[in-house]
């Protein structure tokens, strides 16, 4: 059934918010109400048992009340019974007694104005609060009631496992940005804001030496497979590297050593329409150089449309001022020839 009522639709975010300043007032961080910050037993503070009740107008019944266990401090101040919850601030409070009366003021996503006290004594306490939304249109009050029952001793540990789990956290991201540092994963870990900017010079120093190697065609191979070619524009893009330029001067030294493999693989498409016609063009099937087939099937994709289906064997015509002829076929079959066609047929050329 469809919630029509404004006050139930509001419900849970009220209730968490409700929650979360009177676990406040009992010493404890509303964010992991269900951590353990503690060990009960024997100890130097106190074990208290905290149990919370909201009331909303419009609501068909009432909401059962909540009971959590807290350590908390044994000597800590009258004024510590005041919430402390982020986006709230307090505005006023004073000290009656055994009363603290307090005005708060929380912003974020649901503003709101929280008018509260909190009677105390060694062994337990109990106190009230009002919540009224501040946006416009808005006039519903959530009355929140706790109170608290000391129960025994414990010793708090909120320090430890705060320390702890920061400790995970940190050890996490130093995982996550070594890795990224490997892999070049620029924008993602080393941008602005991200996780690991902080060690954005430290992988502009690699980034300079990676831009360097990639003048290698060894090199480049290697950076590529670590990551890929996206990977790597974008990492030295971000540092300022030119990696067209630093592509262009390994496929040049590819094509002075002869590295037809470095030059079939789609980086040195210039270099591969030069020494094409020179390597590839006009050359039989099965006389080509296998070396040579990397970079032959790179530039018969180049030159698609413009060299005959038969391959480069038919085309060895059309390089000159002859007409194109195939390659001639033996008198009799020779079923390792009938093989190798059948291979040839897969290949573009």
């Amino acid at each position: 059934m469809p919630l029509r009522s404004p006050a139930l639709r509001r419900a849970p975010f009220v209730s968490a918010l409700a929650a979360a300043l009177a676990l406040a007032v009992a010493g404890i961080a509303y964010a992991q109400p269900q951590l353990r910050t503690f060990k009960a037993g024997a100890g130097p503070d106190e074990l208290w048992d905290v149990t919370m009740k909201m009331e909303m107008p419009g609501m068909p019944m009432a909401m059962p009340a909540q009971v959590h266990q807290v350590c908390l401090k044994k000597n800590r101040k009258a004024d510590d019974t005041i919430p402390r919850q982020e986006n709230c601030t307090v505005t006023d409070s004073k000290t009656v007694g055994n009363k603290v009366i307090f005005t708060m003021d929380c912003a974020g996503r649901e503003p709101m104005t929280v008018n509260g006290e909190v009677s105390s004594t060694p062994t337990s306490y109990e106190g009230k609060m009002r919540m009224k939304p501040k946006r416009k249109g808005e006039d519903m009050e959530v009355t929140q009631t706790f109170s608290g029952r000391k129960v025994g001793a414990c010793t708090d540990q909120t320090e430890q496992v705060i320390a702890g789990a920061r400790a995970q956290g940190d050890a996490a991201i130093a995982r996550t940005c070594a890795e990224g540092l490997d892999r070049l994963n620029a924008p993602m870990f080393f941008g602005q804001g991200a996780m690991c900017a902080s060690q954005q010079k430290q992988f502009c120093d690699k980034v300079g030496g990676v831009a360097r190697d990639l003048r290698e065609p060894a090199a480049h191979r290697a950076a590529v497979a670590r990551s890929n070619v996206e990977t790597v524009k974008q990492a030295l893009q971000s540092c300022r590297h030119d990696y067209a330029a630093a592509t262009a001067v390994a496929c040049g030294k590819a094509a002075q050593t002869k590295d037809w493999a470095f030059l079939g693989t789609g980086w040195c498409d210039p270099e591969v329409r030069t020494a094409g016609p020179t390597h590839c063009r006009g050359r039989d099937y099965y006389l080509v150089d296998r070396s040579l087939i990397p970079m032959c099937n790179r530039y018969a994709f180049l030159t698609k449309g413009s060299v005959p289906a038969g391959g480069v064997a038919a085309a060895r015509g059309s390089a000159g001022s002859g007409q194109p002829r195939a390659a001639p076929e033996p008198s009799t079959p020779d079923p390792m020839k009938q093989g190798v066609d059948a291979v040839r047929r897969l290949l573009p050329f």
